[in-house]
């Protein structure tokens, strides 16, 4: 269904008392004001505040506005949420607004539009598909999953200069349940660990959930900021580092081979395990060093995922490990969940057979070269720049002029019906830093966007 204006506003207001941009006992900006900046009619404004108050958010005193409330406006749970709990609810707010379908222009969103993905699953299954693979089909089968599977994504590997074994793979839901399994195998509450920042948000809120410390790592075009890193291992004594060595989210940069080559030496010297996330390890001509080719994973566990490249509804992704370390993670997968989709698994392994995979790869990584190359001239015409021009994967990091405040062009483009993922989601610190937005390049032909940007930037 089709939102309002006033859901919206409401929306991104209740975003920002959440997350801490908007702090108890702050005054909200006057009805008029707040109408100027949303690009709306004083009366939608009122609704929107209205709303707010309904929900104990604000409270509206008379003759001096609305301010955001310092309890939650009395309501009592009959189980209060616990802090660690709230702020990783806090921390993906901009990924419940990615599943609002209203908003028209979404430059902001992870996921590719239907366009790019629709000729990549088949439309219908030939009548002899589930006798092609192992096994009863009704079955849970292994923890570690399917066995075809398992034995392709060797091959893939293998390919790449990485000889591992199926039994140094674990299937999963996607590459975010395999950094649950990761998180709640080897770390404890308290821990500390270090991560890429900017750097994947919804990994923040895992951590946060898990009671884990989580300090960022700058992320520069070439990768981590080794010095940094090395002050940080020494003072924090970090047991894991998540990092993304291709197409990292949001700045799409990649590490190249000496900070590749550093970093593992670091983490082999200090006992740290680095985990690898690279959602698009199978998108071609992409730039970067992937970890385990030069570890070939004695301190790296690998993790991707098919979802990203497919469809985000088709939930397959895989890590790799040493051998012990895949068993214990198939072990907590056993206990957790049980098993992962064998039928995605093997639908999976019957599109990369076919080569079914491997046409829609292709098309892929030629249009986002071309979506990329547009995208940094268009900008390049503003006086504008990304971090990575050169960089891989679907998004890239547009950075903003001094001076430009990042969150309120995001709500008046919100008013616009245009979702921007504003730079702040990404890190884990909010100390000064230049205002940016996460574009993705899938989505980077909309001319509104452009229009919007030039008008705000003007």
């Amino acid at each position: 269904m089709r939102s309002s204006k006033a859901d919206r506003i409401t929306e991104t207001l209740a975003g920002d008392i959440a997350s801490g941009v908007l702090k108890a006992g702050q005054r909200l900006p006057s009805i008029r004001r707040a109408a100027e900046d949303f690009e709306v009619s004083k009366n939608t404004m009122v609704e929107a505040y209205d709303r707010l108050a309904a929900r104990g958010l604000v409270q509206g005193v008379q003759g001096s506005g609305f301010f955001v409330t310092e309890t939650d406006g009395g309501a009592v749970p009959d189980l209060p949420q616990p802090p660690h709990m709230i702020e990783a609810f806090d921390q993906v707010s901009l990924l419940n607004a990615q599943l609002d379908q209203g908003l028209q222009v979404r430059i902001g969103d992870g996921r590719p539009p239907l366009s790019w993905m629709q000729d990549a699953l088949p439309q219908k299954l030939s009548g002899n598909f589930l006798q092609r693979f192992e096994g009863d089909q009704t079955a849970y089968g292994s923890a570690y999953g399917s066995a075809d599977l398992r034995e392709v994504i060797p091959q893939k590997t293998r390919r790449a200069g990485m000889a591992i074994g199926p039994d140094q793979v674990v299937t999963t839901f996607g590459a975010n349940h395999a950094m649950d399994l990761i998180i709640r195998r080897y770390l404890e509450p308290g821990d500390t660990v270090l991560v890429d920042e900017p750097g994947y948000y919804p990994l923040f809120a895992k951590l946060k959930l898990a009671k884990i410390q989580h300090v960022g790592v700058r992320r520069t075009p070439s990768g981590p900021d080794l010095e940094q890193l090395r002050g940080l291992i020494r003072l924090h004594r970090p047991k894991l580092f998540f990092t993304q060595s291709r197409c990292q989210n949001p700045t799409g940069t990649a590490i190249d081979l000496p900070s590749a080559h550093a970093l593992l030496q670091l983490a082999a010297h200090h006992g740290m395990r680095v985990i690898d996330n690279d959602p698009f390890a199978d998108l071609p001509d992409q730039p970067g060093t992937p970890l385990a080719l030069l570890d070939q994973f004695e301190q790296v566990i690998a993790i991707s995922t098919y979802s990203k490249l497919l469809s985000a509804s088709f939930r397959t992704g895989y890590l790799i490990a040493a051998p012990r370390i895949a068993r214990e993670l198939a072990e907590l997968k056993l206990i957790t969940v049980v098993n992962s989709s064998r039928f995605s698994e093997m639908l999976t392994c019957e599109m990369i057979t076919n080569r079914r995979y491997q046409r829609h790869l292709k098309k892929t990584a030629q249009r986002l070269a071309e979506r990329r190359a547009d995208f940094n001239a268009r900008v390049g015409t503003m006086g504008l720049s990304v971090v990575a021009p050169d960089g891989g994967g679907f998004y890239t990091f547009l950075q903003l002029p001094e001076g430009h405040d990042e969150e309120r062009i995001a709500r008046r483009a919100l008013s616009k019906g245009i979702f921007l993922a504003p730079g702040r989601v990404f890190h884990v610190g909010q100390e000064r830093r230049p205002a940016a937005f996460r574009i993705n390049l899938t989505r980077s032909d909309d001319p509104r966007f452009y229009s919007f940007l030039k008008r705000e930037l003007a």
